[in-house]
């Protein structure tokens, strides 16, 4: 195949797939979503919120920060899809030296079981089918949502 022909066909499958890459939808259309995580009363940090996508929004989450404000992110865009959401909320304690690398030895006397993180909140919080939360995400509109856990 002369060279002309292998530049114009390597052309059009770039096109091609350009086209189909786009026709999946972008996520331009996320709109900000901010609130804040209490448990007891009291602000949560470093706690995971997840929002869990109904219909044709898309999962976004967050980590909240030491007074437990998050800031949503879908995939690559800040904020979240128009849409109803089901909304997770875990926090598991810090395990001092869990990512770092064991020995041979101290994996023999652990039989290779790592120590699980143990979940400080209750956990309904944290399972899609027993959570009480629930929010919409909506155009033109101020997206917060305060989250008040309780046990």
């Amino acid at each position: 195949m002369p060279a002309i022909a292998r530049c114009v066909m390597r052309l059009v499958m770039a096109s091609m797939l350009l086209a189909v890459g786009c026709s999946r939808g972008s996520l331009s259309g996320t709109v900000p979503v901010t609130g804040k995580v209490t448990y007891k009363g009291q602000p949560v940090a470093n706690a995971t919120i997840t929002f869990i996508g109904q219909g044709e929004a898309r999962t976004a989450v967050a980590v909240t920060d030491a007074s437990g404000v998050y800031r949503l992110k879908t995939l690559d865009s800040n904020g979240a899809i128009p849409g109803k959401y089901i909304v997770l909320v875990s926090q598991t304690e810090n395990i001092p030296g869990a990512d770092q690398p064991v020995s041979m030895d101290e994996a023999a006397r652990n039989q290779g079981k790592a120590r699980e993180p143990r979940q400080l909140l209750p956990a309904r919080y944290s399972d899609p089918a027993k959570t009480p939360l629930d929010v919409e995400v909506k155009r033109g509109r101020t997206n917060s949502f305060d989250l008040s856990l309780a046990d």
